[in-house]
């Protein structure tokens, strides 16, 4: 018989609280960590203790989520406490995952996304990392909020790009300037996954929100959803169901009970424009550079880790960040040394270069959670970037895409806000189960923010390269600079009829 494994009842006190291991199904991976990443910085000997737990733990593999987190997977139980006592050391914590629980309970607030330039962003209004990190810092380990419905996702950005997403936040907020004063707008109750009401943009709360307020209304908008989220069905316990059975107001008015006073009312729809990535070089206030380098995937060897890490010491003093999108920045490069940190990245497979699509083309683990079989979501996002790079080549970089990849209906990948969206489903035939795709388009934020819609189902990995490639053909033939604007040019059945040509 199998000796049950023993970990000293002091190290589960100690690190309960704040860490835990999620659950893989797949690439003979049981468990996987997600270490929370504050405000998107990281530091050269973070990366390098990442680098090490990685080698040690996870079999030299690390991915960089869309919530600026980096998960490490093939974790063994019996490692953890070793694990967390060296996360805890560097002050980081993990996500409190809440697969391993079947029904409600057990939510948490989410690592706060967080503008990846904040601070060096030379178009932004406001820095919001200060911000962030009270929020954060008050929420991790809090016992008094790891008992919630489910978990609470917080995004908050200062930047002309709404790079964080609001729009799909439990609380999203984004800088705005009424009357000279800036200060943030809020949405709230959106969210991608299939939880009750399904997937959901979030609604414009219609209050202006100071600086110095920011933190006090997360906290009373948490304590809405910790007191008043249903506890009774997982499906419906995620925020998005209290604000769609509550509405707008009276959420508004708890709101605003809990937070002891009334907010100015501002009547703001979604910023402008939304969901967009940092992507290449740009200029700094204090006149350096940084760097947002595409990561494939968002997947870096160990090795890479460490040879980001040594180019940020030399180029960037030792600073990096992760971004949204899966990248990773290198802020405060010198313009003289501009030329030979972007050399030092290529050669070390890292290059920042390639269609605008190489930064924001997104596809979940799902070869990790076991909810699909290959090809797997980056694999495909990889077949379908080299396919649209190989034919188009530079006219890629002028054109506004995003694609969104997804491998199940819980939608880690955003299909649902992807101009090109696409979902992993099963097809059972009478040789076994196949790896099958929905195609779907215009998925958008901002100020024409929809949902994806459905073009076709139960479609081979093949049949889905090719009615991509026919869609982003048709655009650029027709001299659009905008996939979402081509879309909204053409009813579905048009584009459906785009697509399809030529496909068996």
């Amino acid at each position: 018989m199998k000796q049950a494994l023993k970990i000293p009842t002091e190290d589960i006190m100690r690190f309960a609280d704040r860490f835990s291991l999620g659950r893989d199904r797949g690439m003979g991976s049981r468990q996987f960590l997600r270490i929370k990443v504050p405000a998107g910085v990281l530091t050269s000997e973070h990366l390098r203790a990442i680098a090490d737990l990685s080698d040690r733990y996870g079999r030299g593999y690390a991915e960089i989520t869309n919530r600026q987190d980096i998960q490490l997977h093939w974790i063994q139980g019996k490692d953890g406490p070793k694990i967390f006592a060296t996360l805890d050391e560097l002050g980081f914590t993990t996500d409190k995952c809440g697969q391993s629980y079947p029904g409600a309970r057990y939510g948490d607030t989410r690592n706060v996304v967080v503008c990846p330039a904040t601070g060096v962003n030379k178009h932004e209004l406001i820095d919001v990392a200060p911000l962030a990190k009270k929020i954060n810092d008050f929420f991790i380990g809090n016992l008094d909020y790891l008992d919630m419905p489910r978990k609470f996702k917080i995004s908050i950005t200062g930047c002309e790009l709404g790079c964080t997403r609001p729009e799909i936040q439990d609380l999203g907020l984004f800088a705005v300037k009424r009357d000279g004063e800036v200060g943030f707008a809020a949405i709230v109750g959106g969210s991608l996954g299939p939880s009750q009401p399904g997937p959901r943009l979030g609604k414009p709360l219609g209050v202006f929100i100071r600086p110095e307020e920011v933190f006090d209304v997360a906290k009373a908008m948490v304590d809405v959803f910790k007191e008043h989220g249903n506890r009774e069905s997982k499906a419906k316990a995620r925020f998005k169901w209290l604000v769609e059975t509550w509405g707008l107001e009276k959420i508004r008015d708890e709101f605003e009970r809990k937070l002891g006073q009334k907010l100015e009312r501002f009547e703001h729809g979604y910023p402008e424009v939304s969901g967009e990535e940092h992507a290449g070089v740009q200029e700094q206030k204090d006149d350096k550079n940084f760097i947002c380098v595409p990561v494939d995937g968002g997947v870096l060897s160990s090795e890479k880790l460490r040879g980001i890490a040594d180019i940020s010491d030399e180029f960037g003093e030792g600073k990096i960040r992760v971004t949204p999108y899966q990248n990773f920045i290198l802020p405060n490069v010198p313009n003289d040394k501009l030329d030979a940190a972007l050399k030092r990245l290529k050669e070390i497979g890292l290059p920042v270069g390639g269609s605008s699509l190489r930064w924001v083309i997104v596809g979940c683990a799902s070869d990790f959670c076991g909810k699909s079989v290959e090809p797997h979501a980056k694999q495909m996002t990889r077949r379908i970037l080299e396919r649209l790079e190989s034919r188009f080549g530079e006219k890629l970089s002028d054109l506004k895409l995003l694609i969104h990849l997804s491998g199940c209906m819980h939608d880690c990948g955003l299909h649902h806000i992807g101009h090109i969206g696409i979902l992993g489903v099963k097809a059972t035939s009478g040789d076994g189960v196949k790896q099958a795709y929905n195609l779907a388009v215009g998925g958008e934020l901002g100020v024409k923010s929809s949902l994806s819609q459905t073009l076709k189902r139960m479609l081979t990995p093949d049949q889905v390269v090719v009615m991509v490639e026919n869609l982003v053909a048709a655009c650029l033939k027709e001299g659009f600079k905008d996939f979402g604007e081509f879309c909204r040019a053409h009813p579905l059945d048009a584009i459906k009829s785009i697509a399809s040509e030529g496909v068996k």
